[in-house]
This record gives structure tokens, sequence and C-alpha cells, in this order.
């Protein structure tokens, strides 16, 4: 018997929960940070998504995000739990270790969307991780997440920017107007405040995270996962027919020179597999059908600037609105259009009824063809008739 609010791990990577933070703070849960830019412009909210080991109530990967929850922030998420992290460390100036890496056996999730999506379903195949749903009824299944994520928050509402729990909770703190950290700064504290977890002593288990990650890990079997690696695996995919323009995604056609033989044979080659990086549209990844491997195509136009798909999809709509005429002017042309052609047709009408009457007044007739003899007329009246003799009176 095991009670309900508990699960029973004992090894690391044997379970592993997600959890996606909403744009607005969650009941009883800190709310996160706003962040501004370079130029001190306020940007917004940003979204964080967190893995965490069961057995050890370790941290072990996190993505931070202006975007929405999506395939993505789960890939780079994923990505940073399987991969070393000493390298990403040292980028952001962070001397300290976080030890957590390795190819985890089981995830559980909710019943988000990114989590049921086809990338993260076939990412976690290849990878041999198990995906366990959290249904309904069973959210005492999140509560491990759930208190990480509160904890990290907590150390958050320290910071400049801060939204609360709630409207109530904020009062006339104006997080917009106080926000002082850019993007880079707050991924860096909410790294900080992580490591701080992992060292710290769980007040109920009087057990450190990174000491019980040392006596219950093993040194992983097998080669260690590459992080590029990984993200591709969960990056979003499509299928597409090569041409000789190259490959056409969005409407961005990308080519490469070793996509020429493809051209020549493209009338019997299958279509072709395609992975994007939604942070960055300037090139694309395809699959050789010849040996197998990911190659990435850049732009045909050349364009090289780091464009996210985002910033394209409002670019065109912009693009897209901007080169629209008015509606009036639209009705306009189109009722001239309807005009002239029921014009047209009203005329057409009239000189098919003149062609039709002339035809049939000059076709010929039965009765043109047909000949009857002339019927004599006599002057006596019908002698089978009665003669009728009316009164004459003289005068």
């Amino acid at each position: 018997y095991h009670p309900t609010s508990a699960l029973t791990v004992n090894q690391p990577f044997v379970l592993n929960m997600f959890s996606q933070k909403p744009k607005y703070a969650a009941s009883g849960q800190p709310g996160l940070v706003e962040v501004i830019d370079g130029q001190g412009i306020y940007v917004g909210r940003p979204y964080l998504t967190i893995a965490a080991d069961v057995a050890t109530s370790a941290i072990i990967g996190f993505c931070l995000t202006l975007e929405q929850p999506s395939r993505l922030s789960v890939a780079l998420c994923l990505a940073q739990a399987m991969c070393r992290k000493e390298d990403w460390l040292a980028a952001r100036d962070i001397n300290h270790s976080w030890p957590m890496f390795g190819r985890p056996k089981k995830v559980v999730v909710d019943s988000a969307r990114e989590f049921r999506s086809t990338s993260f379903i076939r990412g976690c195949a290849e990878y041999g991780i198990v995906i366990q749903s959290r249904n309904k009824g069973t959210v005492h299944r999140g509560g491990v997440v759930e208190r990480l994520l509160g904890k990290v928050n907590t150390v958050l509402r320290s910071l400049p920017g801060k939204t609360g729990r709630s409207i109530a909770d904020r009062g006339e703190y104006l997080s917009e107007d106080r926000a002082r950290l850019n993007f880079a700064d707050l991924e860096r504290c909410i790294a900080l405040a992580i490591i701080d977890h992992n060292l710290s002593q769980n007040e109920r288990k009087l057990t450190v995270p990174t000491k019980e990650w040392e006596r219950k890990c093993r040194q992983p079997d097998g080669p260690e996962d590459n992080p590029f690696d990984v993200l591709l695996s969960f990056l979003p995919n499509k299928t597409r027919r090569i041409s000789p323009q190259g490959v056409s995604l969005f409407a961005n056609d990308y080519f490469d020179p070793w996509l020429g033989p493809l051209v020549a044979r493209r009338d019997r080659s299958d279509a072709l597999d395609v992975r994007y990086d939604p942070r960055d549209m300037s090139h694309i990844y395809i699959k050789d059908p010849d040996t197998g491997a990911w190659r990435p195509v850049g732009r045909r136009d050349g364009l090289l600037e780091a464009v996210t798909f985002w910033q394209h999809r409002a670019e065109r709509n912009r693009a897209r609105e901007t080169g629209r005429r008015p509606i009036e002017e639209k009705t306009a042309i189109r009722r001239e259009i309807a005009a002239t052609v029921d014009a047209s047709a009203s005329k057409k009408q009239r000189l098919k009824e003149i062609a039709r009457a002339r035809h049939a007044a000059h076709a010929p007739k039965p009765y043109q063809s047909l000949t009857s003899s002339p019927t004599p007329i006599s002057e006596t009246p019908d002698p089978e008739r009665p003669r009728r003799v009316f009164p004459v009176e003289d005068w």
C-alpha cells in the first residue's frame, strides 16, 4: 500500500516531471519577473519550464523563453537536462557546479498540448524515453515539480519587476515600470537559484539533492548525448518535395549544392524530412536520403539574419495587410465586372433569339411538301339536304 500522495522512486532518472509556468501566476504560486531589452524597454513576462528528478528532488534542467510554452521550450529543457552543463554555465559566467545530466528512462507530464505533439513523442521514442501522462484525478503526482517550481519563484520574489502571487498581492507595485533585469540577467538568476536549491537541505527529508545525486547516480553507459543532437531530435518536423528552386517552407526557398543531385531524380524520390528551429529560420535541417544524416540548408536568397518564426509570420501578415486594397474599391470593381457580364449576356441573348427566329423562318415546313387536289364547287344544293320553304308575303 502506498499513499495516494506519494511516488516511490529510488533511482535517478527513473521518473522526471515537467511543468509549464503560465503567463499569470497560479493560485498559491509566486509569479515570475518582468524583463526589459537592451535599451531598457519593457518586453514582457517570460515563461519557465523545469525538469525535476523525483528520487533526489534535484532540478536537472530548465528553459526560459519569452514565447508561450511550445514544443521548442520542451526540447530545450530536455536537451539541457540530458547533457553536461559546463559550457552552458561558463558562457553565463557561473562558477558553480551543476553535475546533474543523463538520459531519463521515464517522464511524467501533464495534458498540455506541447507534451502531446508529434515531435515530442518522436524524440522520446528515439532516445528510449517512456512518456507517462498525468491524467485528470492524479494531480498529486505533480506535487514534486510544483513544490520545486514554487521554491525557485520564492527566490525570485526579491528581484525588481516581480509580479506577485496575484493582483491583490502585488498591490500598487508597478512591475512593468520597475523591471530592471533583461532576459540574460533573469536567466542567470534562475540558474543560480536552481543551483542553490540543489545544494540546500530538504527540511522534511533532511537530504541534499546534490549529495543524493552523487550517492545514487552511476556513470551513464555509452557515449554522452550532444545537446545539438538532442535538440534536433525534438524540433518540429515537416515533409517537403524538392523542386528546381530547392525546398520551400513557410514561403521561403532553401537550397544547398548537395541538393542538386536530388533535384535531378525528384520524380523518383520520396518527400524529404525537414526540421526547423523556430528561433532561427535562416537555416533548416534536411535529412540526406543517401546517408541518413541531418544537414543544414540555408535560404536561397542568401539571407543570414536570424529571423524567428514568429517575426517571419508577423512580417508576412503586415505585408499582407499593407498590400490589401480597401473593401470599397474591391466591391466597386466587382460590381462593374458583374454589370459588364450581365449586359453582355443580355445582348447575346437577343442576338441568339433573332438568329433562332431567322433559322425557324427559313427552315422547310412539312406542309410545303404536301399537295392536295382542288375540290369542285357545285352551284346546286346538296340533294341529300332537305329544302326548307319559307312563306313569302306579297305587298
